[in-house]
């Protein structure tokens, strides 16, 4: 213990003014103007045209961080039997994060995104750093997931979406503004997405991260919206779109088709995201261009670099990596094939020159 002189002083305390972050905003010509800054492709005469497109659909670019759009053809649901709830305790977190949840929480209320529970549902949150150091709040709904009955929509076959986009000149690629958010949650499922950080406990009314379903609800909503634009005009994965030409001018009359269904369907785009009238872009670790598609380097970087596989786990990990690009890889099934037998091996793993 530490003996203090008579009068030392061991704290401060001063009165502070707490003020609370508005939302980022941004006008019209600033986010507009980032946009046709980056259309290096095009003459004067197409940017004035670009231009005119991008302020009649000026609405579906969000004005600040906080507006996220509310479709209106669909709402998220959660069939989960006769199953009882499951309610299960937070996890303890340093207080750093636990300042930081419950700042992300505040967040989400002001927002809409989320309201107070008082069901009998409960699940864990877990808070992810993502590449750009921000944090990435997300609840872990195993268990919930682990009762709830699947949907078998389909996600579109990556080589398919691939052979689609040969003979195209223009691409543009347009990101939905936290594309889950703007999907109800039915009224009824919402006490299910309940959460705890240990102080309250909350529930989506919008659908998040990590529910089983919610995949498959995106993508059957998405090929909704734009139903009946045939693969030569817009592709769509997930809440990537893209939308192809052959010439400029089809490829402005897509992009018109495009705006105008997601402007009926009240979804959000997200302008930093989005990359227009390009000659190449990179898609799903694939670079795409008139030319063809070919491997994005950066993901054969990793291959090349991947460690030598110590156990059969690391060499399933390697050989999933391979087989995305294998189409690339002549003859692909007989230079892997020694790696499969050793995956399959009873005995000790064995690593050889072959």
């Amino acid at each position: 213990p530490k003996i203090l002189d008579k009068g030392a002083v061991i704290a401060t305390c001063e009165p502070v003014v707490d003020i609370v972050a508005r939302p980022q905003e941004f006008s019209e010509t600033q986010h507009l103007s980032s946009i046709l800054e980056s259309l290096e492709m095009l003459n004067e005469k197409q940017r004035r045209e670009v231009r005119k497109l991008l302020k009649e659909f000026q609405n579906l670019f969000p004005t600040c961080d906080a507006d996220v759009g509310h479709c209106n053809m669909t709402q998220h649901t959660i069939d989960r039997g006769d199953h009882p709830p499951i309610k299960q305790y937070p996890r303890r977190l340093p207080l750093a994060r636990k300042e930081e949840a419950d700042h992300l929480v505040k967040d989400m209320l002001n927002n809409g995104i989320i309201e107070e529970s008082s069901g009998p549902w409960a699940s864990p949150i877990v808070l992810v750093k993502k590449k750009d150091g921000s944090t990435r709040f997300c609840v872990d709904y195993r268990k919930l997931n682990e009762i709830t009955k699947k949907d078998s929509y389909p996600l579109p076959r990556i080589d398919d979406t691939l052979d689609a986009l040969n003979g195209s000149q223009w691409f543009t690629t347009l990101d939905l503004k936290s594309g889950y958010w703007q999907v109800e949650i039915r009224a009824e499922d919402r006490e299910k997405t309940a959460f705890t950080t240990g102080q309250g406990l909350w529930q989506f009314k919008v659908m998040p991260f990590g529910l089983c379903n919610a995949p498959a609800t995106f993508e059957r909503l998405m090929e909704t919206v734009l139903r009946g634009l045939s693969s030569e005009a817009c592709l769509v994965y997930l809440d990537d779109i893209i939308i192809v030409g052959r010439t400029f001018e089809e490829h402005l009359n897509n992009l018109r088709k495009v705006f105008q269904r997601l402007q009926k369907a009240n979804l959000k785009l997200c302008p930093k995201k989005c990359r227009f009238f390009q000659k190449e872009f990179t898609y799903l670790g694939h670079v795409i261009s008139a030319e063809g598609v070919k491997t994005d380097p950066g993901k054969i970087k990793a291959v090349v670099d991947w460690p030598r596989p110590e156990t059969v786990h690391d060499l399933r990990s390697f050989l999933g990596l391979c087989t995305y690009y294998r189409r690339f890889v002549k003859p692909f099934s007989t230079i892997t094939r020694p790696l499969h037998k050793l995956t399959e091996a009873k005995s000790n793993f064995n690593w050889t020159e072959e």
